[in-house]
């Protein structure tokens, strides 16, 4: 919590400064083909491309407007599903350039990186579809120059000045309050779970679905590792590699099954205090339970195919 809270109120901040001094503008022409394809506000388009930056920073945009009524809830729940793309490039020059692949090795961490590319384009592209089912023509907002001033931006000689400074830090101020109470019971009631054992009694799951698919005990050691630290897991896979213990195919499978394993402790633990906090305990669980599904499926998909390579 500790940890958690600094690094949403540092990303909240930045967009809401950036925001408010016109620095999003530069993103117009990234802004206006998104809310156009998929029939979305130009605000919710704006925190797509947020999410290339700061995931939280996007969602806490979409939880203003929906609390302004400015956008619906399918639209926050197809926005969090085209995001998913942009998000996972926001990890690529902090977690998987600098971590996976010298872990891994070139090709393996490759592709490693493309399959977890490909599930997150797989979630984008679901997003886009139920955005263009649900909401159709039924924008709200479609330009975004006055999405960013009715919605977020001062008056223009308020930009750059201190006042837009001052504005920033009141919206993060009001947002913080509302968002850190709710985040710090969920995260109580996750780790009251997690201390009872609830979750790790999913990671037992493991060696039955490896032995059933006749798959090497190892890919279950890695599995089991990954659930318990992402890092620790890579390390081991990088490992069983080196030494020749697994084939790359079997470092491939075991790191995605310690994904789908795991996704309910991570989404638990990380994405669920978030979202509740930001858009409510229905919404908040709906949004989790959907991205997770997703996954979660995709995951599923990419690991029979391994297997059956």
């Amino acid at each position: 919590m500790v940890k958690i809270v600094p690094v949403i109120a540092i990303g909240i901040l930045a967009t809401n400064y950036a925001v408010n001094i016109g620095l999003m503008r530069k993103f117009d022409r990234l802004i206006h083909p998104i809310s156009k394809r998929a029939k979305i506000s130009a605000v919710s388009a704006l925190s797509v491309v947020t999410c290339t930056f700061s995931s939280t920073a996007a969602y806490a945009m979409l939880s203003e407007e929906l609390s302004a009524k400015r956008i619906s809830e399918r639209e926050v729940i197809a926005t969090t599903l085209i995001s998913s793309f942009p998000g996972i490039l926001s990890h690529l020059f902090t977690y998987f350039l600098p971590v996976v692949i010298p872990i891994l090795g070139l090709t393996t961490g490759v592709i490693y990186i493309s399959l977890r590319g490909f599930v997150a384009l797989a979630k984008t592209c679901l997003g886009f579809l139920l955005a263009r089912m649900w909401l159709g023509e039924n924008v709200v907002v479609t330009d975004v120059a006055s999405a960013h001033h009715d919605a977020h931006e001062p008056s223009r000689d308020l930009a750059g000045d201190k006042s837009a400074w001052d504005k920033s830090v009141k919206t993060t101020y009001r947002m913080l309050k509302r968002i850190v109470p709710v985040m710090f019971v969920t995260l109580f009631l996750v780790a009251l779970l997690m201390e009872r054992g609830v979750f790790q009694e999913v990671s037992g799951i493991i060696e039955p679905v490896t032995d059933i698919l006749g798959l090497e005990s190892e890919i279950a050691l890695v599995s089991a590792t990954e659930i318990l630290n992402t890092y620790s897991g890579l390390i081991l896979a990088g490992n069983f590699l080196d030494e020749s213990v697994l084939s790359a195919k079997g470092v491939l499978i075991a790191l995605m099954l310690g994904n789908v394993i795991s996704f309910s402790t991570r989404f638990a633990k990380h994405s669920l205090p978030l979202h509740v906090s930001l858009f409510g305990p229905t919404l908040g669980s709906k949004i989790v339970a959907i991205n997770g599904a997703a996954t979660l499926v995709v995951d599923i998909v990419i690991i029979i195919a391994l297997v059956l390579m």
